[in-house]
């Protein structure tokens, strides 16, 4: 993939949330909402981009604005909208903090916002996926209607970012580790509308996944067969970000082995 066509894709990412997340506001049509999410947004947002404001001071990082913007509103879709500003701008801080720090030849070992729900989780802010899949929901499967535009945009995302293996072996993997731990397939899992964000866009973010077909069809197989089996057996509190992240690690783990033979070639 070439450099500009990631920079389109990137920002087609950014402006398809920024929809999502405006259309999510709207469809919760509370008296008070707005204010209340203005001052979230602010804190989340504020926290976050000083964190780069420092790393472009201190460590002359130089982030794309589109990649910042996308990783705020995935933190804003997910995160409860009843959180506290305090610890909204706790995530930020975690989530900057991650994005900037944590890296392999410069880039990311985590999905940074993934990470920094998670960590935040631990200080009482819930990842609901509440802006990913709202009301109204349509007649089956209680699929709800972002998931109407969340698929094809995010195929055609997916499909341009040239990752195929994951659009097709991250479900069927899902679908069989399930069927076996449960004895029936997760067709509400697979169609509610929660799955095909975190697929689209989540899974498949380029950085912290395979490029290479054989790897990233072994990637997408352990990723939705460790998803189907935390469905089921609900070890952890969010199946979803748990498996991310740990897929997310054994990737970087298999990246930094392949390097070294490299770092030690005089």
């Amino acid at each position: 993939m070439t450099l500009q066509l990631r920079h389109t894709e990137t920002w087609l990412t950014a402006i398809y949330l920024f929809v999502l997340y405006v259309l999510a506001i709207f469809f919760r049509g509370q008296p008070g909402f707005f204010a209340n999410e203005s001052l979230r947004a602010g804190a989340l947002l504020g926290s976050f981009g000083v964190v780069h404001l420092l790393g472009m001071v201190r460590w002359q990082a130089k982030p794309r604005l589109e990649n910042l913007l996308i990783t705020v509103l995935i933190l804003l879709l997910l995160s409860d909208p009843d959180t506290p500003i305090i610890k909204m701008a706790a995530l930020g801080l975690v989530a900057g903090l991650i994005k900037t720090l944590i890296r392999i030849t410069n880039e990311p070992v985590f999905n940074p916002a993934a990470a920094g729900l998670f960590i935040a989780s631990l200080f009482g802010v819930v990842t609901t996926w509440w802006g990913a899949s709202f009301a109204p929901r349509l007649p089956f499967y209680n699929m709800s209607i972002a998931a109407l535009f969340t698929i094809p945009i995010g195929v055609h995302i997916i499909l341009r970012y040239q990752k195929l293996p994951t659009l097709i072996s991250v479900p069927l993997s899902l679908a069989v580790s399930y069927f076996i731990f449960a004895g029936r397939l997760p067709i509400t899992i697979l169609l509610e509308g929660t799955f095909a964000f975190f697929l689209l866009f989540m899974v498949s973010e380029p950085k912290t996944t395979p490029v290479i077909d054989w790897q990233e069809w072994i990637h997408g197989l352990l990723l939705g067969s460790l998803l189907g089996f935390l469905f089921v057996n609900r070890l952890v509190g969010s199946p979803y970000i748990v498996t991310l992240l740990f897929m997310n690690l054994l990737y970087s783990i298999y990246r930094f082995l392949s390097l070294r033979p490299l770092r030690k070639t005089p």
